[in-house]
C-alpha cells in the first residue's frame, strides 16, 4: 500500500528535512511516527498527501509513484487519503455538519446526501447533538473529532493524523486513540505521528521512529 525507498526532501540548500527514509506500509496496519520536534514525521505525512514533492529517492502510495503523480492526477489519488491536522483548519463561519459535509459536496455529491452522511459520521465520533454549533462554541476534543470525522467521511483507504492529540489531556487523547483504533479495525489504514511516548507505549503498535531526518528504527512489539 505504501513504499518508501530511499527518499529524502529538502527545503531548500540547507535544510534536508528526510534522509534516504526507506519503510514499507501494508494495507490495514496502524502504526505511529515519532521523534523529537523536526525529526521528519509531518515530512512523511506530506510526502504522502503529495503535499510536498520527494527530492531524491522514490514512493509508491496505492499503486501511484510520487514521482510520477502529476497535478492533473491529484484530485483522484487523494479520494483515497484523509488527513488530520493538529490545529483542526475548521472553517469558523459554517457549522459542524457543513464543515464534515463540505468535503462530499466538493466531490460532487448533493447537499443533502452530503449532510445525511455527515450526520452519521458525526454519531460515530460521538457528536450526533453537536451539529448545528459552529466550532468556537466547541472544545479543542470535540473540534479534533469533528476534523476526523471530516478526514473519514469519504471512507479513505489511508487516514494521516499529525500530532491528533498535541493539545488534549491524557483521557481525551486516550479516547481519540480508541476512536483511531476502531476506524482501524474497519480495515482503515492509520499512520499517526505524535511525540507522545507514553500514549504510543501503551498501544502496542509498530513505530518508526525518526531523528534529525533519518528512520533510525522500525519497532514491531511482539
Amino acid at each position: 500500500m505504501i513504499s518508501f525507498n530511499r527518499v529524502s526532501k529538502s527545503y531548500g540548500k540547507h535544510n534536508k528535512a528526510l534522509a534516504d527514509v526507506s519503510f514499507d506500509v501494508d494495507g490495514g496496519e496502524m502504526l505511529f511516527l515519532t521523534g523529537h520536534s523536526g525529526a521528519g514525521k509531518t515530512s512523511i505525512l506530506k510526502l504522502i498527501m503529495r503535499i510536498v514533492t520527494i527530492s531524491y529517492g522514490q514512493a509508491e502510495v496505492n499503486g501511484y509513484n510520487l514521482r510520477q503523480l502529476s497535478d492533473t492526477q491529484l484530485p483522484q489519488y487523494r479520494r483515497d487519503l484523509g488527513m488530520i491536522f493538529q490545529d483542526h483548519r475548521l472553517l469558523e463561519n459554517r457549522t459542524i455538519l457543513d464543515n464534515v459535509a463540505m468535503s462530499m459536496w466538493l466531490r460532487g455529491y448533493t447537499v443533502k446526501d452530503s449532510r445525511k452522511q455527515a450526520r452519521v459520521i458525526l454519531g460515530q465520533v460521538g457528536l450526533a447533538e453537536k451539529t448545528r454549533f459552529y466550532p468556537s462554541q466547541l472544545s479543542s476534543g470535540q473540534q479534533q473529532r469533528v476534523g476526523i470525522a471530516r478526514a473519514i467521511i469519504s471512507k479513505p483507504a489511508i487516514l494521516l493524523a499529525d500530532e491528533p492529540t498535541g493539545n488534549l489531556d491524557p483521557d481525551l487523547s486516550l479516547e481519540l486513540m480508541d476512536l483511531f483504533m476502531r476506524i482501524n479495525a474497519g480495515g482503515t489504514t492509520v499512520i499517526i505521528a505524535s511525540h507522545d511516548l507514553i500514549l504510543i507505549k501503551r498501544l502496542r503498535k509498530r513505530v518508526l521512529v525518526l531523528d534529525s531526518g533519518r528512520l533510525i528504527d522500525d519497532y514491531r512489539p511482539t
